[in-house]
């Protein structure tokens, strides 16, 4: 952020609020986190009901012949999940190398690590699913070196805190504008590119199907692929118990020979999504369904 650009006093005072959470947060022993997560998952569902219409919303358009008592069971423990992986993130700053393997406790990103390791570089592509903040680190205690391509915050104060702490991880930062020509740059140097492909691209997007209805999807990882010809990967951080999880990555293999164009584009997206939709639909809870993923319609 720029020295020189004015802050809205109320960024501070968010800021403000983030600093005393985070430390209230950094305080709490790793074992009483779920604790707490339940709590805010109680107090965003049942008492404020954040997003909550559009998470049972979303669910019944990808789990339709499933009965309301179910998805009512998903989307609230969607919401335990996301308010501990909150405080997960918080509490990143104070773990360190070790702490972030022992939490890792299966994985199976050997072909991922061969490319980094051989100096290829590789786009991983993920979803708003498992957590993929730890999935960062462990590629970090692995000693691989990656970018993700992240919007920023509103609040750029807020916005600089968290880009501090992923570059603790070993995480460089890209944002959206100029993301593929920079990320052609980072695999061109070996490095991991990540990204999180599951949001709603508006007008820019091209519609390909995702669980069940066709959604506009962003095009940044298929451009990628399709101009670096660098290997193409899906990754998730599964969670397999309350603060133990599993990394798995699987190849998305599209022959090299093709160009770029709107067929191409298209179709590498929704090779993606396909990957993204089988892992979701085996682990719903783990699902962002509070992002309006079908908001824009096809024309």
């Amino acid at each position: 952020m720029k020295q020189d650009q004015k802050v809205p006093f109320l960024h501070h005072l968010e800021l403000f609020g983030y600093v005393f959470i985070e430390k209230l947060v950094c305080s709490i022993p790793d074992g009483s986190l779920a604790s707490v997560a339940r709590f805010f998952a109680f107090l965003a569902y049942r008492v404020f009901r954040i997003r909550r219409q559009v998470t049972c919303s979303n669910l019944q358009i990808a789990f339709p012949h499933r009965d309301k008592r179910w998805r009512k069971k998903v989307a609230y423990f969607s919401y335990l999940h996301f308010a501990l992986m909150i405080l997960e993130f918080m509490k990143m700053q104070k773990w360190d190398v070790k702490q972030i393997e022992q939490k890792v406790e299966r994985q199976d990103i050997d072909e991922i690590l061969r490319a980094a390791r051989k100096g290829k570089g590789g786009i991983v592509v993920s979803g708003h699913f498992g957590n993929w903040e730890i999935a960062m680190g462990y590629l970090h205690s692995k000693g691989v070196r990656s970018v993700v391509i992240q919007q920023r915050q509103n609040n750029r104060l807020i916005d600089e805190r968290m880009r501090k702490l992923r570059q603790k991880w070993g995480m460089g930062i890209i944002y959206p504008r100029g993301a593929v020509e920079a990320s052609e740059q980072a695999l061109a140097e070996g490095k991991i590119v990540g990204l999180l492909g599951d949001q709603d691209a508006g007008e820019r997007g091209v519609f390909v199907p995702f669980l069940g209805q066709p959604a506009s999807t962003h095009i940044g990882a298929a451009v990628l692929k399709l101009r670096s010809k660098a290997p193409l990967f899906v990754g998730f951080c599964r969670r397999v118990k309350c603060s133990n999880f599993e990394f798995y990555g699987q190849s998305v293999h599209i022959p090299d020979s093709l160009v770029v164009n709107d067929e191409n584009v298209k179709m590498v997206t929704a090779e993606i999504q396909k990957n993204l939709e089988h892992a979701i639909r085996r682990y719903p809870e783990q699902y962002f369904w509070m992002h309006r993923r079908w908001k824009t319609i096809p024309g």
